[in-house]
């Protein structure tokens, strides 16, 4: 429940609705990571194995630094000043989640650029190799031809001189 405005209180605004509110903006970012995380992870398997294995290990990396940071948000005392504090360090890590994820994205988009034109490369590389063994075969065909055809005219030539018997 996301809590719209905060209660006045004696000493400034009402306990209970600035944790619930702080607890909602921590689930909201944390399904945002956990969507982040899938998409990137339905990018890389498209991508290149060998790029693929470096940024699923630099991903895990970065998941198990949120988790301890998460960890060590949790077991932090909560208390009034304490309470912004963990707001500023939750805003920081969501930050530097969306960059990280950022900028995994971006490497996983170029692994992909590159391995498709090393795909159009090997095309063109082998439909050239294809045209070259096709004009080979058929001339090596019209060689064959030629030669049983002057096979042909010579043995007709050895009948035609065989003496009779």
């Amino acid at each position: 429940m996301a809590v719209t405005h905060f209660r006045p209180a004696l000493n400034g605004f009402n306990r209970q609705d600035v944790v619930q509110y702080i607890e909602f903006l921590n689930n909201q970012h944390n399904a945002k990571v956990e969507q982040l995380n899938n998409q990137l992870q339905t990018a890389l398997a498209q991508a290149a194995p060998a790029q693929n294995a470096e940024l699923l290990a630099q991903l895990e990396a970065a998941q198990a630094k949120i988790a301890q940071l998460e960890a060590a948000l949790a077991k932090a005392p909560v208390q009034g000043s304490n309470e912004l504090e963990a707001y500023r360090r939750a805003e920081r890590t969501e930050r530097l989640a969306r960059e990280r994820a950022a900028q995994i994205y971006t490497q996983a988009n170029a692994v992909l650029s590159e391995a498709a034109l090393k795909v159009d490369s090997a095309t063109a590389e082998i439909s050239t190799v294809v045209d070259q063994m096709a004009d080979y075969l058929q001339s090596a065909q019209d060689s064959v031809g030629s030669t049983k055809s002057i096979l042909q005219d010579a043995a007709a030539s050895l009948y035609a001189i065989r003496p009779e018997e």
